[in-house]
């Protein structure tokens, strides 16, 4: 793999990874809105029954890190030096 192909792929994975994570976070920081009934809250509030925060962090800082952790790894081993042996 060339320079270029490196360059490229270690800025669209750790994207792709994002918006995978982002995803993932967004479903999982559901909350509950409490108070009047549906037709009243989006009314007053214009908040629905549900609010979705991915960056809700007491929620989701678990996935944010495994996300953090695999953006990591991957540009690890994309710009590890293969060339290197280990001498007995």
């Amino acid at each position: 793999m060339n320079k270029n192909q490196k360059i490229i792929l270690a800025i669209f994975v750790p994207v792709i990874i994002f918006f995978i994570a982002f995803t993932i976070a967004y479903y999982t920081a559901v909350t509950i809105v409490p108070g009047w009934t549906n037709l009243e809250r989006m009314a007053r509030t214009g908040v629905p029954k549900y609010s979705h925060n991915p960056f809700d962090w007491e929620k989701t800082w678990y996935i944010w890190f495994l996300s953090l952790i695999g953006i990591i790894l991957f540009e690890y081993k994309l710009f590890a030096d293969k060339k290197r042996k280990i001498k007995n």
